[in-house]
């Protein structure tokens, strides 16, 4: 089994460290790797803290953590990577591991430093095109254009690499054949994922989706679900144009916004678009009751700006909803989503553009469905499971510690 230093930036306490770090290494844990997590965690949160360093122990993990800050920007950066570096540089004295897992993007420095200084393996998980969104939209565009002159060397210095998208690993193999020596082989496409045990329709409560639904007072309408959290990226606009079409064919649909951020974005959207305040529903709950609430959803709308930057993307949301047997209406040209969603397998359809006509064409495929068709949804989706994804990081972890152990170093 594996001896593992995993470093990230994204706390465990962060939404992101909750869905999509700490499940992956609790599987790992469990499965006998022997990891140590090294995090910067946000102030103010005993509770989160206490919950998963009781998960961590009873898995067999360690857990140590530096505080994070953004204040004041770059300086504050850079003393949360030099704290990180210092602490996990102790960790690896202490304890000798023999794998450097790192969760991209900044932490990668000191990972490719600690690679060098202790002699072990290097796993790359490279989540996004991180560099390319700041030097797109992020002030201090040198810090990106320094990051992004650097990428080809952290990924020369990794044994293998992680990306979410066969698309993000086909475009690196092309921007830095050097790296990995035109070895396609060497990036290991894991998704997002979701965890199928929590997201189990028949898991869920009918009569609580029943109350939430007369909370909300959706009435017997269809309901179009967004899911996650709003911003630049998240085309609001182009979803009220998906929700004008829903309505033309069904007047008495609702559009329920199951997020915790930009109430007023979504608000400027609906008054633009012309779409009653009354037909407009926002919810913002904890993580175990988010299944009743996509019980309530006939279908669902994950419309991303399709950036190059977002070749990389492999949206959790997909994996929750598929998992719940909700159909998604999407964009052309976002990570692999185009070879993902088909209608015939996950009853699901991506638009190649907003045109009117190709919005009401989707809806209609949708609202379609029969219920053998969207009950197949998650029986065709188990390749986004937790389960899944643990399985396929073991797999890395076993081929990166199969030859003889790393010696400490001095």
């Amino acid at each position: 089994m594996a001896h593992v230093i995993y470093l990230t930036q994204d706390g465990i306490t962060d939404h992101i460290g909750q869905a999509q770090v700490a499940p992956y290494l609790l599987g790992l844990g469990r499965e006998g790797h022997k990891i140590h997590i090294v995090s910067a965690e946000k102030p103010g949160r005993p509770a989160l803290m206490a919950k998963y360093r009781a998960l961590f122990e009873a898995a067999g993990i360690r857990w140590s953590h530096v505080p994070y800050a953004n204040r004041p920007p770059l300086v504050s950066s850079f003393m949360v990577l030099w704290r990180m570096y210092k602490l996990a540089r102790s960790v690896m004295r202490a304890e000798g591991q023999s794998l450097i897992h790192v969760r991209a993007y900044l932490p990668l420095e000191l990972a490719v430093r600690l690679k060098r200084e202790f002699g072990a393996k290097l796993l790359v998980d490279f989540r996004d095109f991180w560099a390319d969104v700041g030097l797109e939209k992020k002030p201090f565009k040198f810090v990106y254009r320094h990051l992004k002159r650097r990428e080809p060397h952290y990924l020369g210095a990794a044994d293998e690499i992680v990306t979410l998208t066969d698309k993000a690993a086909d475009i690196l193999t092309s921007w830095y054949p050097e790296a990995v020596g035109g070895d396609r082989s060497r990036y290991h496409i894991i998704p997002c994922c979701a965890d199928f045990s929590h997201f189990d329709p028949d898991k869920v409560d009918r009569a609580a989706v029943e109350r939430r639904r007369r909370e909300l007072d959706l009435g017997a309408g269809p309901v179009l679900l967004y899911l996650g959290s709003i911003g630049y990226d998240y085309l609001v606009p182009e979803m009220f144009k998906l929700f004008a079409a829903l309505q033309r064919l069904r007047p008495d649909a609702k559009f329920l916004f199951l997020t915790n951020n930009s109430a007023a974005d979504v608000e400027q959207a609906r008054i633009a678009a012309g779409v009653s305040a009354d037909a407009i529903r926002f919810a913002s709950v904890d993580r175990a009751h988010v299944p009743e609430y996509i019980g309530l959803a006939n279908l669902s709308v994950v419309f991303i700006r399709a950036t190059q930057s977002k070749a990389g993307c492999s949206p959790t949301k997909l994996a929750e909803l598929f998992a719940c047997g909700v159909p998604v209406i999407a964009n052309a040209g976002v990570g692999d989503m185009d070879e993902i969603i088909e209608f015939s397998r996950n009853g699901s359809v991506v638009v190649p553009d907003f045109d009117e006509g190709t919005l009401l064409s989707a809806v209609q495929q949708v609202l379609a469905l029969g219920p053998d068709q969207r009950g197949r949804i998650r029986g065709e989706s188990f390749g986004f499971s937790l389960e899944e994804g643990v399985k396929r990081y073991g797999r890395i972890y076993r081929t990166l510690s199969s030859e003889t152990p790393i010696s400490k170093a001095a």
